[in-house]
């Protein structure tokens, strides 16, 4: 079990900062001259006056920044292709790669970002965001500097997601969608037709019939990070609004939550869903269950982020596609779909050469070359200039961004701040594993649910 403690740190941060985000706020002009604020809040010089033995950013001479970014080995190898390729470019521009696997990755640069050792350019998963602008000043805003051009980007975007306190604190570079990725083949060789928006009691269903005929074989590869997002929507399916009031209260009843753990303990007990501990083998890796790949699974529940790489894994191409995340059917009062960006890089406001690094980071965001190099390991990228690119030159597969189209027709309300609050996730986390290996009846983990969530939440209140 996580520590109370930690969890009532994150929540305390998190309620500040939904106060703070700027999901509806005005995008103010672009500075005429650049500025970066330090981390001391010092104003700097303008950009064409900048350049230090600290601080190299002066034309022609050598310079250096770090890099760091989470992912597979496909994303790894996109990027230091890309990096390689600016390189050429630029051969005074040194870039240090930093990555690793996602798990893990969050915990790393919360720890970075206390310590002031954060890279220079960062990934930050979206739903993260809110919780670290409330942890400290880490953040450059983009709206004070004229190298980075985000004109392209949606402005519904960069409000919901990467503006706080009327300030830009991180770019989108890709946009993608939930969704419900299926092997077509396995799915034939079953005897499974599919080519709709399945409900979840259809899913209890045609999974039974699978594992039936085939008690090796499950309709889901489902680690928790999917059963805790199928969970979510389900639950705002029920509601029409969110998991977590803005008041901090719980927004779902225990009925609501009973309807979710008995759908879980179901699909479990039928072999709908692989074991929880077979399917968190590979949780958050880029190789795929070696079930889906040998069509011993019919589907996943994913990201349109994910279809290129796990698509080529399968014994041709064409073998899967994607279709509507999963509706609870009947009374749902709002769509299935989760929609946001794939990931958010931000600007340290200590880097010593920001604009060094943002040059780069323009060039990662806006230039064709760069969008044909980084294929579809974002997603469907976020400038027009890039997604035009990334089509004509067939690195981007047309059912990622048929998916996004559709998901656009099934959307769910944005989660608010304390919805995406990360302990809060864990604490489900930790709820909903008692059912799937049958330590507690959906009962007994609904009212053990509520009496958990509840202490944090009121924790978090008495510290605000």
């Amino acid at each position: 079990m996580k520590r109370w403690g930690k969890r009532v740190t994150a929540l305390c941060l998190t309620a500040g900062m939904v106060m703070l985000t700027g999901c509806s706020a005005a995008q103010p002009e672009k500075a005429a001259d650049t500025t970066t604020t330090a981390a001391t809040g010092d104003t700097a010089a303008p950009a064409t006056e900048k350049g230090s033995a600290e601080n190299t950013d002066a034309a022609g001479q050598e310079v250096s920044f770090r890099y760091e970014w989470w992912g597979g080995s496909a994303t790894h190898e996109a990027y230091t292709n890309l990096q390689a390729a600016y390189k050429e470019l630029h051969p005074e521009v040194t870039i240090e790669p930093e990555y690793s696997a996602f798990d893990g990755y969050q915990e790393k640069v919360v720890t970075q970002l206390a310590g002031g050792t954060v890279a220079d350019l960062f990934h930050i998963d979206a739903p993260w965001m809110m919780e670290w602008v409330g942890r400290g000043d880490y953040f450059t805003d983009l709206y004070q500097q004229d190298i980075l051009d985000y004109s392209s980007i949606g402005k519904e975007l960069l409000d919901q997601y990467c503006v706080f306190d009327g300030k830009l604190l991180a770019v989108p570079m890709g946009v993608q969608c939930s969704g419900m990725l299926l092997n077509t083949v396995a799915a034939e060789k079953y005897g499974l037709k599919i080519d709709h928006q399945l409900t979840w009691e259809e899913i209890i269903e045609l999974g039974k019939e699978l594992h039936e005929k085939d008690p090796d074989a499950y309709f889901f590869s489902a680690d928790h990070g999917h059963v805790l997002n199928a969970l979510l929507a389900m639950i705002k399916q029920r509601t029409g609004g969110q998991v977590i009031n803005d008041d901090f209260t719980i927004a779902f009843t225990k009925e609501d939550l009973l309807y979710v753990y008995n759908l879980i303990k179901q699909a479990y007990e039928s072999g709908v869903f692989e074991p929880m501990g077979e399917a968190d083998l590979y949780y958050g890796s880029s190789t795929p269950n070696p079930k889906w790949i040998n069509g011993e699974e019919i589907a996943c529940l994913v990201w349109n982020s994910e279809f290129t790489k796990v698509d080529d894994l399968l014994e041709g191409k064409d073998e899967a596609t994607m279709i509507l995340w999963p509706t609870i059917g009947e009374g749902a009062k709002q769509g299935s779909s989760q929609i946001r960006p794939t990931y958010l890089v931000g600007l340290s406001n200590s880097s010593k050469v920001p604009d060094t690094a943002l040059t780069y980071l323009n060039w990662q965001l806006n230039d064709p070359e760069a969008a044909k190099i980084l294929g579809s390991v974002r997603a469907v990228p976020t400038t027009e200039a890039q997604q035009k690119a990334a089509v004509e030159n067939g690195v981007l597969r047309q059912p990622v961004i048929d998916a996004l189209d559709e998901a656009y027709g099934n959307v769910q309300a944005r989660d608010n701040g304390p919805s995406q609050n990360s302990e809060l996730r864990d604490t489900l986390t930790d709820e909903f594993s008692k059912v799937a290996y049958g330590m507690a009846t959906p009962e007994e983990a609904v009212e053990s649910t509520f009496t958990a969530l509840e202490e944090v939440l009121q924790l978090s209140l008495i510290h605000i």
